[in-house]
C-alpha cells in the first residue's frame, strides 16, 4: 500500500513539473543551475562558462543557460572557486546545483550535477527527494535574467576574476588535479516526465 501511494504522490508531483522545464532550442543544450539550499540565501554566487560570465545570483532563484553542445568548463565564484567540466549533448537538459559550504567570511560554493540515475542513491526515496528538491528549485523560483547591457558592464568588471580563475583552473589541472565532470549521461531525464 505504501508503494501505491509513493507511486502515486510521485506522479503526481513530476507532472507538475513537466510544463515548467523546456526543452533547448535545436541544436543547443539546456544547463539550468540552481540553489536549493537556503544556507547563505542572500550571498550571490557567480557563475561563469570558462570566461563568459553569467550572471549572479542567490537562493530563490534559477538560471536557465542555453549553449552550444561540447565541452565546458563551468565555475562558479563566492568565498571560493569552484570548477565543473562538463560534456553537453545537443537537444538535452542539465542540472547543476550550487552548494553552499562553509566559508571563513562568507559562505562558499560547491557545483554538483544532479545524477539522474536512481541507482547511484541508498534508496528510491532519496533520490525522489532529490529530485523533487532541484526542481522545486526551478519551479518555484524565479528565473534570473540579466540585461545585455547589465552583462557587458559585467563582463568588464569580471576580467581580471576572470583571467585569475582559469589560471589557477590550468595549474591545479597540470598538477593532475581532478574535477567533477558533467557528462552527456548526466542529462536530465525522465521516463515519467515529458519535457516540454
Amino acid at each position: 500500500m505504501k508503494k501505491i501511494v509513493l507511486l502515486i504522490v510521485i506522479l503526481f508531483s513530476t507532472v507538475s513539473y513537466s510544463q515548467e522545464l523546456r526543452k533547448p532550442s535545436e541544436g543547443k543544450a539546456l544547463v539550468y543551475f540552481t540553489r536549493v539550499s537556503s544556507v547563505g540565501f542572500l550571498i550571490n554566487f557567480k557563475y561563469f562558462d570558462n570566461d563568459k560570465y553569467l550572471g549572479k545570483f542567490n537562493h530563490g532563484k534559477y538560471l536557465a543557460y542555453e549553449c552550444e553542445p561540447g565541452k565546458h568548463l563551468f565555475w562558479s565564484k563566492s568565498e571560493n572557486v569552484d570548477f565543473l567540466e562538463a560534456e553537453l549533448e545537443a537537444g538535452k537538459v542539465y542540472i547543476i546545483d550550487s552548494e553552499p559550504q562553509m566559508g571563513a567570511i562568507k559562505a562558499g560554493v560547491k557545483l554538483v550535477a544532479f545524477d539522474n540515475n536512481q541507482d547511484n542513491y541508498k534508496n528510491i526515496k532519496k533520490f525522489e527527494r532529490k529530485k523533487a528538491d532541484i526542481l522545486d528549485a526551478i519551479v518555484k523560483a524565479k528565473e534570473f535574467k540579466i540585461s545585455d547591457e547589465d552583462l557587458a558592464e559585467a563582463e568588464s568588471d569580471q576580467e581580471s576574476l576572470v583571467k585569475r580563475s582559469i589560471e589557477k583552473y590550468e595549474k591545479r589541472k597540470a598538477k593532475g588535479d581532478a574535477y567533477p565532470t558533467l557528462t552527456a549521461d548526466n542529462n536530465y531525464i525522465s521516463n515519467t516526465v515529458e519535457i516540454k
